[in-house]
């Protein structure tokens, strides 16, 4: 099965760290990985082509979505109709396209960097785990085809797209190899077979 990341930041030298720690591999062992960056529509184009690809990660980003110039996602990934994982900017990016900018709030404090640990109930059942939030915006509300699948305070850190099978996180599965291998093996199984 070949899972499709697409990098969303500015900065390569923190997507290069993260690629050579292997931090979206947790998890996805046994499929073949492609990153791709957020710019190269050609490249993201060609590989949805190949019509072997079984699901998307749009991961975090240094960008910030109230910034004039920030990462996009190509309209091909949306109309692909493979499930897809929206990773902390990701779900940002997705919640100021389709719904509105003031869906998303800023941290007066600035940037955040916190852990909390929480199940997930839907679309599938995650017991207990830690999580790693990093991000200065948060989601307060979502567009009408998304449902809030968990908050924390006025801070919605789970939402899920039934119709387009778009699963939304606020924090980064990724982080901790143990909270990372049960999250994405548990989106696998669940949203991509």
């Amino acid at each position: 099965m070949i899972i499709l990341v697409i990098n969303m930041y500015k900065n390569q030298n923190i997507y290069r760290s993260l690629k050579i720690k292997k931090k979206f591999l947790y998890g996805l062992e046994g499929n073949k990985v492609i990153f791709k960056k957020w710019d190269d529509a050609d490249g993201i184009q060609y590989i949805l082509k190949s019509k072997k690809v079984r699901g998307i990660i749009i991961t975090g980003s240094d960008y910030f979505i109230g910034e004039g110039v920030h990462s996009v996602i190509d309209e091909s990934i949306i109309k692909s109709k493979i499930p897809i994982l929206a990773i902390c900017y990701g779900f940002q990016y997705l919640i100021s396209k389709y719904g509105n900018l003031s869906f998303i709030k800023s941290c007066k404090s600035g940037y955040m960097k916190y852990y909390n640990s929480f199940n997930i109930t839907h679309p599938f059942y995650i017991p207990k785990n830690k999580y790693f939030f990093s991000h200065t915006d948060y989601i307060v509300k979502v567009p009408k085809n998304y449902k809030v699948i968990k908050r924390i305070g006025e801070k919605i850190i789970v939402a899920y797209n039934y119709k387009k099978n778009i699963l939304c996180t606020q924090f980064h599965p990724e982080k901790y190899k143990k909270s990372s291998r049960i999250f994405f093996n548990t989106w696998i199984a669940k949203c991509l077979l």
